[in-house]
């Protein structure tokens, strides 16, 4: 991951602009996560600024998602759980953010038993009172 870590940098940021709010918390979420990614204690003046411009409207997942999708089901598995990181960061819930993991999940070629725990999915609401 770390060979891609401008990819990874822009999922992250894909997912914390994913609920329309970008808070100072996604954003130093983002920053700690890539740091961790790195093992360093600072990130590189590039990734620094690429973190302050990325534009949110011309970011494409499919095309983020296709740098990962010969990677091991790990390496899809951690992605994912950066990303979920990067959501709780906020301390709010939106199912936006839920949706984007399922999206990059499914670019990625994961099935949703392999990432069940990190997001929620919503099924389709039934009239009860049809089934009496």
């Amino acid at each position: 991951m770390k060979d891609r870590i401008p990819i990874v940098a822009d999922i992250l940021l894909g997912a914390a602009h994913a609920d329309a709010h970008f808070h100072g918390e996604e954003k130093a979420a983002v920053r700690r996560l890539l740091r961790q990614v790195l093992g360093g204690e600072a990130l590189p003046m590039d990734l620094e600024f690429r973190i302050d411009e990325f534009d949110a409207a011309a970011f494409d997942l499919g095309e983020a998602a296709a740098a990962f999708t010969a990677e091991p089901p790990e390496t899809k598995r951690r992605l994912l759980e950066l990303v979920s990181a990067v959501h709780g960061a906020d301390q709010e819930y939106d199912l936006s953010e839920d949706e984007f993991v399922h999206r990059l999940a499914a670019a990625l070629g994961v099935g949703e038993e392999s990432y069940r725990d990190l997001a929620v999915t919503v099924i389709e609401e039934i009239d009860v009172e049809k089934l009496r």
